[in-house]
């Protein structure tokens, strides 16, 4: 499932989701059709996900396009595709840190993630950036965080999801019967901590 969360609402888009890979090249054109091109940056590649969230309610409809307005496609969310591993696991939250003995050694497969979303908690869910210090040592994980959170202790099963860092484009809204919309985004994947 690819979703992001606003902290209480989560936000699931419909399955129809689409990723678009562009490389990110730099062209110079001379004359008579000669080019030179040269990979830009250290990124490679321009990722965008477009998402609809059809026949939504109007509540929920509009909290998405809030959530959207809210964040300007200047700051960054954690948005999660659904290529990307998740795993369900009865966490304790503490300071910045979550432990676990239900994660595998690499976390979420393939590896440990730079960027998770968590939901199912019951103050915690968002998203997260982890910090190197994330550990696995027999069956026992401990993911650390680069934020706090609210300590929790023997809360009940979590979806922790590994997630990307994204900003969204733009979005579109359609009115489409009764009490009943439509949204649809542009998300970029940005590479920032």
């Amino acid at each position: 499932m690819a979703h992001f969360t606003d902290g209480t609402n989560d936000f699931t888009a419909d399955k129809s989701l689409t990723k678009s890979t562009k490389p990110n090249v730099l062209l110079v054109e001379f004359g008579d059709g000669y080019e030179q091109r040269i990979i830009k940056g250290i990124n490679p590649f321009i990722e965008t996900y477009s998402v609809s969230f059809a026949n939504r309610t109007r509540t929920e409809s509009l909290n998405i396009i809030r959530f959207f307005e809210d964040k300007k496609a200047v700051t960054k969310f954690v948005f999660a595709p659904p290529d990307l591993g998740n795993k369900e696991a009865t966490t304790s939250f503490n300071t910045k840190a979550i432990t676990s003995t239900d994660l595998t050694g690499t976390v979420l497969s393939p590896s440990t993630p730079s960027h998770i979303l968590i939901t199912g908690s019951n103050n915690n869910d968002g998203g997260y950036t982890l910090d190197q210090s994330s550990t696995a040592t027999n069956n026992n994980t401990t993911l650390t965080t680069t934020s706090s959170f609210t300590t929790e202790n023997s809360t009940a099963s979590v979806n922790i999801q590994a997630g990307i860092v994204v900003i969204c484009d733009t979005w579109n809204l359609s009115y489409n019967y009764g009490d009943y919309y439509s949204v649809t985004g542009t998300l970029r994947r940005v590479y920032e901590a």
